[in-house]
């Protein structure tokens, strides 16, 4: 997993304003992130990810954790969730980089492995964002998300 600057990352498709709203009070209330963004490595699309991104937009922060996915590999499959839509990796990459992107709830990826849920602090990710200047951090999670271990709060490390 890595921390990746927000400015990197493309949409794909729309989002729910409402599910952002819910989703950013969760967070705040829990005060952790649980879910690395899932990108595309060559043109750092977002393929699941998009109310989180909003979320952390909104919240101000710098950098968020992202998983990378190359869509060359031929194990990582996309479809359509609307008969109306066409969707294959080529379109996806195409009609974002126009800024073109796919009404909500279009695009479905299975990926070849299962994206694991994290404990990062949201105070961590903050102090990030006013420590950093590089496009893109190297960050081991302590902790999987499920564990009941503590953390420090100012970098998401065990205590």
């Amino acid at each position: 997993m890595k921390l990746v600057n927000i400015n990197l990352l493309k949409h794909i498709e729309d989002f729910s304003k409402k599910r952002v709203s819910n989703m950013k009070r969760k967070m705040l209330e829990n005060g952790i992130w649980e879910k690395p963004i899932c990108i595309e490595e060559n043109h750092f699309l977002i393929l699941d990810g998009q109310h989180r991104y909003e979320v952390a937009s909104e919240l101000g922060l710098k950098y968020i954790p992202c998983e990378f996915f190359d869509y060359n590999d031929e194990s990582l499959l996309v479809w359509s969730l609307r008969k109306e839509c066409a969707v294959s990796k080529h379109q996806v990459i195409e009609r974002a980089l126009r800024g073109d992107i796919y009404p909500y709830k279009t695009a479905k990826h299975k990926f070849p492995q299962k994206v694991e849920k994290v404990k990062i602090p949201l105070e961590g990710l903050h102090a990030y964002s006013k420590t950093n200047e590089e496009d893109i951090i190297d960050y081991e999670p302590t902790c999987k998300a499920g564990t009941n271990e503590n953390y420090n709060i100012s970098c998401g490390t065990r205590v």
